[in-house]
Parts: structure tokens; sequence; C-alpha cells
């Protein structure tokens, strides 16, 4: 057994100071206590005006979807005939706990009343989604996943009216963060959280009250809302501090601020929080960069963490705060070096990703072909895979600044090809609307009907679905180009990768058909585990995992890349296959390949190998011979610059619990 997290919460301790304010009921302090920093890496509790004088509400961060540890989490809540909510069981929960394709792996579980043991009473659940979704592709899986409920769970949570969709669209939203399901018997619903990019207009479109607008001005925030009721009807508005406008909780240098000059200044109002009171939640914060856990040191940090505004029919309804504590990282404790009082600090191969990225102010191209350097392809597909880690203080500066360099294709975007020269392909042109989603920039009739026409094709997605203007820009005859016109499996890849872009389900099953069929080859890559690694995690059945682990070269492309380079890049497609797909120990053993790999910027240069066959070969395996380092058909090319693979690696880079 794993030590709990009352190791860590004692009565002397920094998070009993945050806690002990809340005046948690000892049943739900031992419901925190019991859980393990390994399975639940962040706790909380939540005040609220409404309920100053009841006990608080409490929340976890729980890693794992599997059935028998939410069983285990929840036994003490639930009947002792395994039933909760009125007749609900934990087998009813599988399809939203186990759900990888638009989900990160966490769930957070909220219990919205005091608990009591036995009791069975209701909880909420809700996930963060792999990347902000739009309204249309929000509605399109929370259909699809409503379909994988039980008929008493589908009974008890109806999805969301035409009407309430509607009355979304009149919002000036970003797209949705989060999405939960309430499932209190005589109020069940689906719970959303969206971003704001404009909350000027969106205060004005939902009524917030005047008088507190000022006050908000400047800082960030997001909006919750629930199916139950019409947007601008009921609402939650929640509030972060400033230190959120660039940083995450996690990736805050140092300790997280603790000061009021970080949270609005709230006039006096019967509906908030007193003063005093919240005051002291602003102030307390927790910091333990090193504790021991288990061999490990772990490093702590929590706080104030966001504050809620509740608005029910235009007016004030209830103000909450919540405080956590969360598990920001852990290392090996190792011994000391025997010939030195002090163990050398290493760079880690992230770190030298994100360096490789940053050195200089160049525009993230990469390849080299008689065409010249991907200015598009490549750029987009790095905005693309880093999208996520844009408020990383080390990446932001050098983020916003290739933004800026592809501001015209992102304002007006147009299907694009390998570079501004090259005619428009399909694969280049889905990581140009995987980067419009990603970065919440709108798409093109021009760009959506060429995806479109390129997704009629019911086997696979073609790269250049038009044959002439390739045909054309190659001097090549059309019926040469049977190859690259012919449906390939790494675009496939690439459009499945993506949960928010169109149809992602179906292409995901038709990928899944092909991998089943033991039919997937990657066309484009000489190793199927480079394109395989950017599958949302879980979606790879396991026996592909282990062939991608184990694949290796064709003979005629093992005989033309140089020995010391085909290995480097077999052990870079792997150690990214461990990182997405592998288990915790796969992990591990995933960054030890790395560790090796991976000891400075310059190592993620030529790391990458691309394969371009000839123009009328179905099959790159039966390709008779590759030029090594060519720039035209018949050649195999390494990415000399390495920021394709370092994006690649940061993208596969466990999430920090």
């Amino acid at each position: 057994m794993h030590p709990t997290w009352e190791s860590f919460w004692t009565k002397e301790s920094q998070i009993e100071t945050l806690f002990g304010a809340f005046a948690p009921s000892s049943f739900q302090r031992q419901f925190l206590q019991d859980l393990t920093p390994v399975e639940a890496p962040a706790i909380g509790l939540e005040l609220s005006k409404d309920g100053l004088r009841r006990r608080p509400q409490i929340a976890a961060w729980v890693l794992n979807g599997r059935l028998q540890r939410w069983k285990n989490l929840l036994q003490p809540l639930i009947h002792e005939d395994g039933t909760f909510a009125s007749g609900l069981e934990i087998n009813d929960l599988r399809p939203f706990l186990q759900a990888q394709n638009i989900f990160c792996q966490e769930t957070w579980i909220e219990l919205t009343r005091p608990p009591r043991r036995r009791s069975g009473q209701p909880f909420l659940l809700f996930r963060q989604t792999l990347q902000p979704l739009s309204q249309e592709v929000l509605q399109a899986q929370l259909e699809e996943l409503h379909s994988q409920f039980s008929d008493l769970l589908q009974n008890r949570l109806p999805l969301p009216t035409q009407e309430w969709w509607n009355s979304l669209k009149k919002l000036p939203l970003a797209g949705a963060d989060q999405l939960g399901i309430d499932l209190a018997p005589n109020g069940s619903g689906w719970r959303f959280l969206f971003g704001i990019q404009e909350p000027t207009a969106l205060l004005e479109a939902i009524y917030f009250p005047e008088r507190l607008r000022s006050t908000i001005e400047g800082f960030p925030i997001a909006i919750a809302l629930q199916s139950q009721s019409k947007p601008d009807e009921h609402y939650a508005l929640e509030i972060f501090p400033k230190y959120r406008l660039q940083h995450t909780i996690v990736g805050y240098p140092g300790e997280v601020p603790a000061n009021e000059e970080q949270w609005p200044s709230w006039p006096y109002e019967p509906a908030l929080l007193p003063h005093a009171r919240l005051k002291k939640l602003i102030t307390t914060s927790i910091h333990l960069p090193t504790v021991e856990y288990e061999g490990k040191q772990l490093s702590l940090r929590g706080g104030l963490s966001h504050q809620k505004i509740i608005v029910v029919n235009r007016q004030l309804a209830d103000h909450k705060a919540y405080a956590g504590v969360i598990v920001t990282g852990r290392r090996t404790i190792e011994p000391l070096s025997k010939t030195s009082g002090r163990k050398e600090k290493k760079i880690s191969p992230f770190d030298h990703a994100i360096d490789c990225l940053t050195k200089s102010d160049e525009l993230w191209q990469g390849f080299s072909l008689s065409a010249g350097t991907s200015d598009r392809w490549v750029p987009l597909a790095c905005l693309t895979l880093l999208a996520k880690r844009r408020e990383d203080s080390r990446l932001q500066r050098t983020f916003e600044h290739q933004v800026v360099a592809l501001k015209e294709i992102l304002n007006s975007p147009q299907p694009v090809g390998y570079n501004q020269k090259t005619p428009a392909d399909l694969d280049s042109s889905i990581w140009l609307k995987r980067c419009l989603l990603a970065l919440g920039y709108s798409s093109s009739n021009t760009l959506e009907k060429f995806l479109a026409e390129g997704f009629e094709d019911q086997n696979n997605l073609p790269t250049y679905p038009y044959r002439q203007p390739i045909a054309n820009f190659i001097n090549r005859p059309l019926k040469e180009l049977n190859g690259w016109c012919s449906p390939h499996d790494c675009v496939l890849a690439n459009w499945a990768s993506d949960p928010a872009m169109p149809n992602s389900t179906k292409v995901l099953q038709k990928l899944r058909d092909r991998l089943n069929q033991k039919l997937f080859s990657s066309y484009w890559w000489p190793l199927d585990g480079l394109i395989l690694s950017l599958l949302p995690r879980g979606s790879l059945p396991r026996g592909e995992v282990k062939r991608c682990l184990n694949q290796s070269f064709t003979l005629t492309a093992d005989k033309a890349i140089p020995a010391e380079t085909g290995n480097r890049f077999k052990k870079f497609c792997q150690s990214l296959m461990l990182l997405r797909h592998g288990t915790t120990s796969e992990q591990k053993e995933g960054r030890t390949l790395l560790a090796d790999l991976i000891d400075s910027p310059q190592a993620f240069q030529d790391i990458i190998v691309m394969q371009l066959p000839q123009p009328d070969q179905m099959n790159p395996q039966h390709q008779d011979n590759w030029q090594w380092r060519g720039s035209m058909e018949g050649a195999l090319i390494p990415e000399q610059k390495g920021f394709l693979a370092a994006a690649f690696l940061l993208s596969a880079q466990p999430r920090s619990k």
C-alpha cells in the first residue's frame, strides 16, 4: 500500500493551515486523507457563501479510469449493494471514466453535498478535454458519448435541448475545456467549462452584474454552464489569479503568489464571502519543494485556486472559493556521487527540446528538398503539437513569434502544401485545420471544402486528392502518380489523432480497422511508431504498441540509412511510443532511452527521417532503392533542424501530476 495524504496532512502542516480554515468534517477529512498522492495527486475543498454555516464541498483528482480503482475509492460512500444516486452503479460510469478520444487521462470527482458513510449520495464528475472543443465538435462528441451510456444513465442524463445549443451559439465563447456529469437524481445534467476570449462581450451577453464588471477586469476568467438551464439564466463565472495569465499552477517558477493583488478586490455584497474569511484563504499557501515519498522526492504546492460567482436569473446568488494542494513534480532520490559532495544536475531531454525550439528566432522549418524547406507543413505541425504548452514561460515568446510569422495563413486559411511553392496536400491542410482548432482561429469555406472532398474516400485519405497540380509540379504524367495520390495511412492517423477534427470518431474507427486487419503502413515515414505516437493515449491496441516497438526498416531502407542515424531514429520512435502509449513502467523505460539519446538541443537534428517514394510506388516497402539525403523522389531525408522532433517529444511528454 502507498502512503496516503495523511502522511503530509498532519496537525502542524501547511496543508492543515490551509484546509483547517474550511472546517471539514471528520469524515471529509478522513476521506481525503485516505487517498494517496499516487492515485489522487490533487485534493481540495470549496467554501460557499450560501453554505457558509455548512461543511465545505470536497474534490479529488483521480488518475486512473479503471472501474476497480473507482469502486475502491467510492467504497466508503456507496450503499452496501453497490448503488448510489438512486440506483446507479459504478459500471454505469464506464463510458465516461474510460473515454480516451476526447479527454485527458484524469477525472475530477466533486462531492457537492457533505458526505455521509454508506449514504449512496450523488456526486459530480468532470474531465479536461485534450484540447478546447468548438461547440459543433462538442455537440457531436456529447451525442457519441451519450449513446454509449446505459439506459438508466441515458434517462438520468438527457442530452441538452436544441434550444440550449442555440442559446450557447449566441455567446462569444472559446472552446470547451472541461465536460462533466452531475448525477443528482433530481437535478442530473451535463456541466461545461468554456474559455473566454472576449470577456467584455460575454459579460454583456450573460447580463453579469454591472457593479462587478470593473472588479474582475484584467483577471483570467472562464464560464461554467449546466444543461438544465439556459446559459444566461444560470452560470458560474470562474475567476483565476493574475499569474494564471502567463503560467499554469504546475508550471509557475517558484512559490505561487499568495497576496491580495492577485485577486479582485470585491465590494461589500450580502451574497459575497466575508472579506476577512477570503483574505485568510488568499494569503495562505503551500510550498513544499521537496518531500520524501517512497524513495522519491515530491514537490507540493497549493493555495486558493479560483473563485466562482454564481448568477441565477441575472441575480448574484452565491460566491465560492476553492483551495487545493497538488503534486507538481516527482523524481527518484539518487545517492550522492562518490567523488563529489553534490549530485550534478542533469538537464532532461524535455528541457533540451525547449532549448532546441527557442535557440533562435528563425521559423520552425524543416527538411530540405528540391522545392526548399517546409515553411508550411512543419511549422504548422509544431504549433499544433505545442499548443498546450504555449503558456510555458520558457516557450511563450518564441511560440508567439511563430504565430506572428504564420499570421497570414492563420487569419485567412487556405489549403496548404509542404511549403508555399508546392501544391496543396491533404496532410499539410489537416495540420492547418488542427492548428486553427488548437489556437482558436476560424476556418474558411475553401479549407473546409478541400478537407471534405479529401474525406470522401471511404477507405483512407489520400495525400494528394487532385493529381494534376502535383503532376505539373514534379513534371510527371498523371499515370505515374498512383502512389502519391492513393490513400495513405499516415494521413489517416494525423486526422484520427485530433478528437476536435470533423468526423474524428469515424476516422479513428477506420484507422483501428486498418490496424486490426494488419494493413497499416506509413507511406511517408520509414517507421510507423512516429505517426502512431500522436494518437490519444488508450486508442491504440496493445498489440500495435508492441509491433511498433519491434519494427525494423525494410532491407533497402536499412541499407541506405547510416547505421548510427537509423539506430537513433528507431530509439526515438520507441521512446515516443512508450511515453504516449506505455504503462507507467514502460514510460520510465522511455525516459531512460531518451536520457541516452538526447543530451543536448543539437541531438534533435537529423533524428527524424522522412521517406519520399517514387510517385508511382503504391507501397514504399517495395521501393527498390533509396538515396540517402536526396532531395527528390526516391529519397530518405533527415530533418536537419530538429524542430519537428522536439515538438513530437514535448507533445508525447506525460502530463505533470
